[in-house]
């Protein structure tokens, strides 16, 4: 069967040029998971962009399902007899997609992409086969919460640990918000986080339910908003606990671990060893970095003393801005380690 995939319209040619290069190596890791591997052609008609692909068979529902958690797919068609017959989607959305939108502040990464990182994730573990059940996903460096809000999205649990006060504040208070305007049913509780005798940050959990019923029967998700060093992330979290962990480095010189001014690959050099801790064999991190500021070799060294293991993939590089190219390096804990 011969499918074609329509990517997401983008006015910015640079752009453009970018989510094709992600989403198709999203797509082809996608399609290795589903099992049915395939050659990508890239297409354009007239404007729009298409990645056409084939498969031996019908796709089944588990795959197709799969498929459309490729970030960068606008709509999906079946090609038959030259023409193109759009594919109804079959995964519902946990929660809706503005939720991890809506949030706007400077400096905040696509969530498009951030989604598309997630997806790579994904397909790269050994949950693929399992992507409808409930799985955990942490980021380390967390910001405002956008990669653990995508998490709920998917109906997954979503995990975000931030240093700062400030943006863990602004995060939790849209959370709260957004839950209450939906009248989503919810529970939030606060609390202290104690770290070797000390006080070592705060963190605000939400537990919630795409509907009243399923919150009446236990049928629940949980946002845990954290703030606090993530150097400490594995006294944090219970040890092989997270499924997946996805995390957009800082792009410059920025605070690392207990507010101290330094570069941030030595922030990731003190914090691999709880990272790996708390992923689960097969799991896989997924961290962007500006290929301008941290090398590929360097990060990846990092992770591999650590006992993670780098992936190979397309050159994912690409251009956000003059000072900031971007890069992708995916790593697994192997079933082995």
């Amino acid at each position: 069967m011969k499918y074609a995939a329509l990517l997401y319209p983008h006015q910015n040619i640079r752009y453009r040029e970018s989510l094709l290069k992600i989403t198709q190596e999203e797509l082809r890791m996608t399609l290795q998971a589903a099992g049915c591997g395939s050659e990508l052609v890239a297409r354009y008609t007239g404007n729009a962009p298409f990645l056409i692909f084939e498969t031996e068979e019908l796709l089944r529902d588990w795959q197709r399902k799969l498929l459309e958690r490729v970030a960068g797919i606008y709509v999906l068609f079946q090609m038959e007899e030259g023409g193109l017959q759009p594919m109804e989607p079959l995964a519902v959305a946990y929660l809706k997609e503005d939720f991890p939108a809506l949030l706007k502040y400077k400096g905040k990464t696509n969530e498009m992409f951030t989604d598309a990182m997630m997806t790579m994730a994904l397909a790269s573990s050994d949950f693929s086969r399992v992507a409808d059940s409930q799985l955990v996903v942490c980021d380390p460096m967390g910001g405002k919460g956008t990669t653990a809000m995508l998490a709920l999205c998917h109906g997954y649990h979503g995990i975000s640990v931030e240093i700062s006060k400030s943006d863990h504040k602004e995060a939790t208070d849209y959370v709260s918000r957004y839950l209450e305007f939906h009248k989503l049913k919810h529970k939030r509780t606060e609390a202290a986080l104690t770290l070797k005798g000390q006080l070592g940050g705060r963190e605000v959990k939400f537990v919630l339910a795409d509907s009243q019923e399923h919150f009446k029967e236990g049928d629940t998700r949980t946002l845990r908003l954290i703030q606090a060093d993530t150097q400490h992330l594995g006294s944090l979290l219970k040890p092989e606990s997270v499924h997946l962990m996805i995390t957009d480095l800082p792009y410059g010189v920025q605070k690392g671990t207990s507010g101290k001014d330094r570069g941030i690959l030595q922030t990731v050099r003190e914090s691999a060893a709880g990272w790996t801790s708390v992923l689960k064999k097969g799991g896989v991190l997924a961290v962007s970095f500006n290929a301008n500021v941290t090398h590929r070799k360097d990060l990846a060294a990092i992770f591999e003393e650590c006992g993670l293991t780098a992936l190979q993939t397309a050159n994912l590089r690409h251009w956000v801005e003059t000072a900031i190219d971007r890069d992708i390096l995916l790593v697994k804990k192997t079933a082995g380690r």
